[in-house]
This record gives C-alpha cells, structure tokens and sequence, in this order.
C-alpha cells in the first residue's frame, strides 16, 4: 500500500517521533485508522516500558554505550564524543555487514549500510535513559539525529560520558570486531537483565526475564504465554485488543463496500463480502466466549491505568471507545456489519482525517490495499518476542574467551 504522510515535524524530539510513526506504517498492528493509537502505545509502556517498535536487537542496548563510552570517544568531550561515537557506530554497522551473521535478523543499516541516517542510537535512547543505562539526563538520540555535525544545535555541547558503571566491557577490538555478533554474552545478559528489571520489576516484560524461558516462535500475544490473571493491565490489554478488532474490521468493511462499488478500481475483489465473513470469525472467536469478561470489565479502571502514563490520550478517542464497547457490550455485535449507528460511528471517526480519509478522498481510496489496520494490537509483542529472546539465550551461554 502508498502511505502519504503529509507534514514532517522540525524539532529533533518530534521527529524521532515520526520516525517510529513511519515505521509503524509497515506493521498491520501499526496503521491508526481509528485514531486509537495512543491508548494502544499507553498500554505498550505500561506492559513493556522501555521498547518500542523500531528496536531491533537486545545488545544494541551495550553496542550504543561501547560506541560512546570507548574507543575514539573514550578521551573525548561535548560535541566530539558525539562526532566519534557517531563514527564508531558506522564501523560497528560495517563490521557487521563484513562478518555476514548467520543471524543477521535486525541489523540496523542492513539495507542502506554505514551511510544509514537513522543510527541505533537513534532509535535506543529511551529505552537507554528508560532503564538507567544512560544516567544523565542526555539526549543521545536527538544528538545523534539532529545534525550535530554543522554545530546547528546547543545540545552539541553537551557531555556524552555518563553509563552506568557497572556496562560490561566491549569485546577487544570493538567496534571493528564484534565476536558473536548479536549473541549477548553471559555477563551482558545478567546485566542487561538486572537494568531493565530494577527500571520496571512490576512490569510483564520483567516477568518474561525472571522466567528465564526462550519465547516460542508462534506467539503472536503476550497473554499466549503469560497468565493475564497475574497483571491487571494485561487483562485490560487483552480485552482492549480483542473488542476493538471488530471497529478495525468494520472499518475495513466499509472501506471494501467502496472500492467494489467503483468499476475504476479492480485490484481486489469481493473486499466487502470477505469483512463480512471476518467480522463473523470475531464474534466466533473473541466476542462469545468474552461475553462475560466483557459485561464485567471495569473500564474506569482501565482508563485510569492508561492515563496514568498518557494524560494527554485525546478525549474523542476515549468516547468512540466506549461508545463501540458499550454497544458490543448491549448486544450489536449480532449484525454488526449491518448496524447503522455502529457504521455511522466508524465513519465518523475515520471521516476525522479529512482529505486523507479513504471514505473521503477517492484517491486514497484508490491506494487501499485490502487490509489497513486490520492486525489485532499486540503490544509490541513482535519486538519484545526478540528482545526477550536474545537475553534468555544468553543466560545459557558460557563467557567468551
């Protein structure tokens, strides 16, 4: 599918911003058609603070700290540890490229090489300053991001040396040489470990480390693998997830009635009658057997959880919300392909982007791909599976010599 993204915000915070929203554009998890997204993302800090989508890798989270704290930036001040840890990331990518990984599965500039705009540390520094790796109150990201070259920004200034004491040592040679590649060593899978649950030791992804278990492929929710009876907010999550599906669908629905009904447009065909038959899947597989869950889920309580991290979640969104949940709950999930007010409520809330409304904008419409938003919200589970994944293994692995 043509994404069209039409304004770019201008300061360094906004645009790391964007960029994982651009990234967000390539997940069927990630499209907001709904303008529900930050409920979602509100839910994803909650249960997995610290990540986000565009992390990659969990030793990403010592590579951006070597690049910075050692080597050609270990002597280094202000904008030249930024300068050299720049370069140092660069090489590291290069070094990457060279040693051809058996498992190259999230290499940073894998495509695009050491010339990549967007450094790891890009896309790491929250997930740094989040579990106290970076302790100084330091943007390394931005830094990184916002053409610290040309001396265009005061943060340049800036000292890049404050890591928590206890990262684990590079391997000799970093970053021209990097043994094992993605593959965390023991002491590195401790610590890493150890920071993220000291940061947040409530938290789901705190629970997937103490259990020390690899995470199976097939998982596609984090409520496949962990008992939501044992956090609260994962039960919300779960229940969010799985009843605003059906809203994706609908819309999707109503999307596919007009591309069959335009004979301009021939790509996809039947669009219509196949939502039908998903929105029915729905009400089989999540709606009846959570009849139950759902007349009893306490909603103020959910939206005190996800405000407690997000106070700023739009209003609108919080009332389309319960409006769909409230009519789910009264029983216009039978027919809900069919219901008026529940059509004409997701048309509305789509209708809100104006000209870049495909229920507005015929030339959006003709850039649909079938599917738009349609994935059920996972949470970030895609990231955190692999995250997860890369510390456990490394529990098991002997020091490198």
């Amino acid at each position: 599918m043509t994404s069209l993204i039409a304004w770019l915000d201008s300061t360094p915070e906004e645009q790391r911003a964007a960029r994982e929203l651009i990234s967000l554009f390539a997940q069927q998890e990630g499209r907001d058609e709904l303008g529900i997204g930050q409920i979602r993302d509100a839910f994803s800090d909650l249960l997995f603070p610290g990540t986000s989508v565009i992390q990659t890798r969990a030793r990403y989270f010592l590579f951006v700290p070597w690049c910075y704290s050692h080597g050609k930036a270990a002597q280094a001040r202000g904008r030249a540890v930024v300068v050299r840890g720049e370069q140092q990331e660069r090489e590291l990518i290069k070094t990457l490229l060279d040693s051809n990984l058996e498992d190259a599965v999230g290499l940073i500039g894998r495509r695009k090489g050491p010339s990549i705009k967007n450094l790891p540390s890009t896309i790491y520094w929250s997930g740094l300053r989040h579990y106290n790796i970076l302790t100084h109150d330091n943007d390394l990201g931005l830094l990184a991001g916002a053409g610290i070259g040309d001396g265009s920004t005061e943060l340049s200034a800036r000292i890049f040396a404050d890591w928590d004491a206890g990262v684990p040592a590079p391997p000799v040679g970093f970053p021209k040489a990097v043994p094992g590649g993605f593959d965390l060593e023991l002491a590195e899978a401790e610590w890493l470990r150890d920071r993220i649950v000291a940061a947040a030791p409530e938290s789901v992804l705190a629970h997937l480390l103490d259990r020390r278990l690899v995470i199976p492929a097939g998982t596609s929710f984090a409520w496949d693998v962990v008992d939501r009876e044992q956090f609260e907010v994962l039960d919300h999550a779960y229940r969010f997830s799985g009843v605003m599906h059906g809203a994706s669908l609908l819309y999707n629905l109503l999307i596919g009635e007009m591309y069959d009904a335009d004979a301009t447009l021939n790509r996809i065909e039947d669009a219509g009658e196949y939502y039908r038959g998903e929105l029915d899947a729905w009400i089989e597989d999540f709606v009846t057997p959570n009849l139950d869950n759902l007349q009893h889920w306490n909603i103020e309580r959910m939206w005190e959880l996800v405000l407690s991290t997000n106070p700023r979640i739009d209003k609108r969104a919080q009332l389309f919300v319960e409006a769909w949940v409230g009519a789910i709950r009264n029983g216009a999930y039978s027919g809900v392909a069919n219901n008026r007010d529940l059509r004409r409520s997701v048309r509305a809330r789509e209708e809100r982007k104006g000209k870049q409304s495909r229920l507005l904008n015929p030339r959006m419409l003709a850039t649909w791909s079938g599917a738009s938003g349609t994935g059920q919200l996972a949470y970030r589970w895609g990231t955190v599976r692999v995250i997860v994944n890369d510390i456990v293994k490394g529990f098991g692995r002997d020091a490198r010599s």
